[in-house]
């Protein structure tokens, strides 16, 4: 269920769509990024709770992510927006008291830092942590074992990638079942 906040902003594009003042595909990218949050990501810093309240996929996001902490287990979150990625990662920090920010793959991660990355995340003792992958650029290629859990914060047009995507956790070398929520 949309909050009220969400669904009027999910209105008003609507309206806009059916006066003609928006395009068709315009409106589909607006759509898709109010169904993730109805802010702007710059101010979900200021106003943590009240943002993620004003979003029920982010609701439902971190309802997930509390349960996969209380499992003490390590978590995949796939999320295409370069622009949301960064703010992410430094309320996942803060929320849940992490060392450091979350690793971060996207396509201006050089492969060998890449790589890089993913040693660390294997290697790291057990416990609750959160890398975040853009789909296009970790969906592919990667061997994520140590994570267990694989979470769809914003959907891919195509859902093959998706299934490209759950497949990094999925792999030989996995010693538990996978968990893989779309919010």
């Amino acid at each position: 269920t949309m909050p009220p906040e969400q669904a009027s902003a999910y209105q008003a594009e609507l309206e806009s769509v059916q006066k003609g003042q928006t395009k068709m595909v315009q409106a589909l990218q607006r759509f898709k990024r109010i169904s993730l949050a109805p802010r702007n990501y710059s101010g979900w810093m200021a106003d943590p709770v009240g943002f993620i309240a004003s979003s029920g996929r982010l609701t439902e996001f971190f309802r997930v992510l509390d349960e996969i902490k209380q499992r003490d287990e390590k978590v995949l979150v796939f999320v295409e927006s370069l622009e949301l990625q960064p703010v992410l990662a430094q309320v996942l920090k803060e929320r849940y008291g992490l060392r450091r920010l979350p690793l971060t793959i996207n396509g201006s991660v050089s492969g060998l830092s890449r790589q890089k990355s993913v040693n660390e995340f294997q290697s790291e003792e057990a416990g609750f942590n959160v890398i975040l992958i853009s789909p296009k650029a970790g969906g592919v290629g990667l061997t994520l074992t140590a994570a267990n859990n694989v979470v769809h914060l914003e959907r891919w047009w195509n859902p093959a990638v998706e299934d490209q995507c759950n497949d990094r956790a999925y792999r030989i070398g996995q010693k538990k079942n996978v968990n893989v929520y779309t919010p």
